[in-house]
């Protein structure tokens, strides 16, 4: 982060409605893919958003070259906090993933990322040789802030991940690739 001002409001960014009940989130591994459920309070408190981030291995946009222990690709989904719950209980399957966008601000944007980067740590602990993520979440999320999303994701790629990892454009102008 550029300042300690923007690190602060970043770090305190999570509501205690953020997350899954008492969890972070829910996670189901299926084969390869990983799907984390987790929901969000929006920014005045009044609503709860559900997302359903998806850890594959097969892009939209870009040709992946190497070992599939190498790398990862991520996509978000906004879906209803009630199919989340169904899906917890076994009383639903998880939805394919859509392409219906959804917008966030520079006040929901931290907390949302906050929670992307907290699923992504628990994948990269149990897939210790990623090297790679190719991020695809602006193929359904809009992020109508005041920064560019690359040079954001840069600062916050810096801040979770740690700071052997960088950020750079993709082939695609929806893709970023975080590498280390």
């Amino acid at each position: 982060m550029k300042n300690i001002e923007s690190f602060s409001n970043f770090i305190n960014a999570i509501n205690e409605g953020d997350g899954f009940g008492t969890a972070p989130y829910l996670m189901i591994k299926i084969s390869d893919v990983y799907h984390y459920f987790f929901t969000m309070e929006d920014f005045s408190g009044k609503e709860e958003m559900g997302f359903h981030l998806v850890v594959g291995k097969y892009s939209d946009h870009e040709s992946i070259d190497g070992a599939k222990n190498s790398y990862c690709v991520i996509s978000l989904n906004e879906i209803s906090t009630e199919l989340i719950e169904d899906i917890a209980v076994e009383k639903e399957d998880i939805p394919a993933p859509d392409k219906e966008k959804f917008e966030v601000d520079d006040k929901e944007m931290p907390r949302l990322m906050k929670l992307i980067f907290g699923c992504l740590d628990s994948y990269l602990e149990s897939s210790p040789k990623i090297t790679r993520i190719y991020d695809e979440l602006q193929d359904n999320l809009i992020y109508k802030g005041s920064k560019n999303y690359v040079d954001y994701i840069k600062e916050l790629a810096l801040t979770n991940l740690g700071s052997n990892w960088s950020a750079q454009d993709g082939s695609s102008k929806n893709t970023v690739i975080l590498s280390r």
